[in-house]
């Protein structure tokens, strides 16, 4: 089983089946599952047969049961003969307190064995694993449901109950039917691959699990995972690797990648030392999957898992070391050649790279996020911000055409900031490029913002990334490939929610004042594909900004704000939430605050604001004419309104303020009539609903507050 389905696998190997052994019931206890890459055992503890259950089996009516002259209806007979009784040995009753009465018949059912129930249960089971992908493999099980497909071939299985086997049979398909029997749940299990060597292949056979984990640690196989990782952990520690070290999520995989593992440790010469440590890693992580290790500030050795049991520890490693080395050197060649010719110079060459058939080149593209960041970003970045983020727009994606980036694609921008260091470019430029990319994950504080602690820097940075992620969402939008449902495969969420991000976190205020607006990014992207859109243009726009606002709410509501304050945020009429992300952000979170001071004001403001955005709905109303207030519950709300429309300061303050509104509006409801039979006086009483819903239309739709 590939590493990456082990986690979850042996989750729901545990779950389902004690789902499905209390729906048989046979509750099952202390379950534990384990797993390896050649095997998934669970072991728990069941009853050793069922319980004798009586249920009741509801018939007809007794009214419908008998006729007017209380004789038995055919409802009755019919009912009793499929009960197996007599109509005068059914029972009655109400199913409901006072209810009419039904006839009914207590089924009894007598406890089978366990061991009768149980490959019923195996079988379920193994139909009930979900898998990232399954395969057919000619394979039946004989449940009803035919051909069986799974996530890899089964080749040998073993069922036990108290030390007997429970039997169960995987067949063949043949022509579409049952053939011979193929695998049969027996006592045998079957060690590592290779270990002992000599001796490996032979089959074990055992009575209990504790028999199955004692034969299989001899034979070389670690079936708990926590085991295997702790052995990894002091192997590591062993070799230098010190605890909580970076293994670039390596050791979380390694101990769903071997049965039992055994680290080894290799050299990288010295000739390499001075390559960039990105370069580094990205050939011993991502390409062969070992662990770097640093000294004196360079890489200069790695770890490396083996599946032996490391008396061939040195050969392993020497191969190891040739592959790497041979990488290296190819690495090493790429990062000289590329530094001969400045990445300036190879903007050019973007014509050549082709960022979408329909879309034009990398060349195209660089262009349209210069004039994205001289267009609508230029009034929310000074002057010098704004060359910095023109010059690396037009740079940034000039890497695709270097070498060492053609080898090893994952080093797109850290190479072009790589080389732009080398060559003495601006900091904020080299960072631009570097980071563009990002921010992929939506939590605030998550990579990058480590990097960007200088607020102009990060200000260039956020405008490339936002420029890149506009074009690219503006493009394929406007070919009509706009994700739907499950599918986007152009990773359009991930940039969308990128964008915002970096305009959330990495985009404080400009001396001006200003920040980018949403809108105007998404109309500067589309001016840059003048007569390549496929939609009309007016449809692109709207479903964009719609796609925008569905990610804007999937970032907060991510960062742990609940769902309906996000909602009565984004339904405030002004300002537009997408005009400035981040000031919606901030509303949000005063909302959140003031909230959870005045929990109680706010359920009630929001049922009553419900209740008049109703009442308003279809309606203009006319300012408030003081003279046709004649309630004091209407006189009382107005002041209270007249006094709040000219607080001042921030949205918690003004929050703070708003919620006293409560006992006024309350009032107003308990004792006016809004909708009365004059019509000046119900205009005036809908325009004094319409001023307090204004309030907090400024800030949030506090209506949508409660679902």
């Amino acid at each position: 089983m590939p590493a990456a389905w082990l986690p979850g696998l042996m989750e729901q190997f545990r779950q389902r089946f004690d789902e499905l052994a209390s729906a048989v019931h046979l509750p099952p206890r202390d379950s534990a599952a384990y797993a390896t890459p050649r095997r998934l055992v669970l072991r728990t503890t069941i009853e050793p047969r069922q319980g004798d259950r009586e249920e009741r089996m509801w018939g007809p009516s007794v009214k419908v049961a008998r006729d007017a002259g209380g004789a038995w209806t055919g409802a009755a007979g019919g009912f009793a003969k499929k009960s197996g009784v007599r109509p005068d040995e059914l029972q009655q009753a109400s199913k409901d307190a006072g209810g009419e009465a039904y006839l009914f018949h207590v089924k009894k059912t007598a406890g089978r064995t366990a061991a009768e129930v149980l490959p019923g249960v195996i079988g379920a089971l193994l139909r009930a694993l979900a898998f990232p992908k399954r395969m057919s493999w000619d394979a039946w099980i004989d449940d009803g449901k035919g051909a069986f497909p799974f996530g890899r071939p089964i080749r040998w299985m073993i069922a036990l109950l108290d030390g007997k086997v429970v039997p169960f049979v995987i067949h063949t398909l043949e022509d579409g039917a049952r053939g011979k029997p193929m695998v049969e749940a027996g006592a045998a299990t079957y060690g590592h691959r290779f270990l002992p060597r000599g001796k490996a292949g032979a089959a074990l056979k055992v009575r209990s699990f504790a028999e199955l984990d004692k034969a299989l640690a001899k034979a070389f196989v670690i079936v708990d995972p926590e085991a295997r990782d702790a052995r990894i952990h002091a192997q590591l520690a062993a070799i230098g690797v010190e605890p909580g070290a970076g293994h670039h999520g390596l050791v979380s995989e390694w101990c769903h990648l071997a049965e039992f593992p055994t680290i080894v440790s290799g050299t990288i010469p010295a000739e390499f030392h001075a390559l960039p440590v990105e370069v580094l890693e990205t050939v011993l992580v991502h390409h062969q999957k070992y662990v770097p290790m640093l000294g004196g500030g360079h890489v200069t050795r790695f770890a490396a898992l083996t599946d032996t049991d490391g008396t061939s520890a040195d050969r392993i490693v020497r191969g190891m070391g040739r592959v790497v080395v041979a990488r290296l050197r190819d690495a090493a060649f790429f990062f000289r050649e590329d530094l001969k010719r400045p990445l300036a110079q190879r903007s050019d060459d973007l014509a050549g790279v082709t960022f979408h058939r329909d879309l034009g080149s990398y060349r195209d593209k660089a262009g349209r996020m210069a004039k994205l960041v001289e267009g609508p970003m230029a009034a929310s970045l000074d002057d010098k911000e704004r060359r910095a983020a023109v010059e690396a727009a037009q740079i940034a994606k000039a890497d695709l055409t270097t070498l060492m980036v053609r080898e090893f694609p994952e080093l797109q921008g850290v190479m072009g900031a790589l080389y732009l260091k080398a060559a003495g470019a601006p900091r904020e430029i080299a960072m631009a490029v570097r980071w563009q990319y990002h921010p992929v994950s939506v939590e605030e504080g998550s990579t990058p913002a480590h990097e960007f602690a200088d607020v102009s820097t990060s200000r260039v940075f956020a405008a490339v990334a936002v420029a890149d992620k506009m074009d690219t969402l503006a493009g394929y939008f406007g070919l009509g490939l706009a994700p739907t449902g499950s599918s986007d495969p152009f990773g359009l969420r991930r940039a969308g929610q990128g964008a915002i991000r970096a305009l959330l976190d990495f985009w404080p205020a400009a001396a001006s004042g200003q920040r980018p607006s949403l809108h105007a990014l998404i109309a500067g992207a589309l001016d840059g594909y003048e007569g390549r859109l496929k939609k009309p243009r007016a449809d692109v726009e709207r479903d964009l900004s719609e796609f925008l606002l569905d990610r804007l709410r999937y970032v907060l509501v991510n960062r742990g704000f609940a769902a309906d304050e996000v909602e009565a945020v984004l339904g405030a009429r002004e300002p537009d939430a997408l005009d400035d992300p981040l000031e919606c952000l901030q509303r949000v979170r005063a909302l959140h605050r003031v909230r959870l001071e005045a929990t109680e004001d706010f359920d009630h403001l929001a049922v009553a604001f419900k209740r008049a955005r109703n009442i308003l709905a279809g309606h203009t109303p006319p300012a408030v004419d003081h003279a046709l207030l004649g309630e004091g519950a209407e006189r009382e709300l107005h002041d209270a309104v007249k006094r709040l429309s000219g607080i001042e300061g921030g949205y918690e303050s003004r929050l703070r303020s708003l919620a006293g509104l409560r006992q006024p509006v309350d009032r107003f409801f308990d004792d006016v009539m809004v909708m009365a039979e004059d019509p000046k006086v119900r205009a005036n009483r809908l325009g004094l609903l319409s001023q307090a819903l204004s309030l907090f239309y400024r800030i949030a739709d506090i209506s949508k507050l409660g679902g």
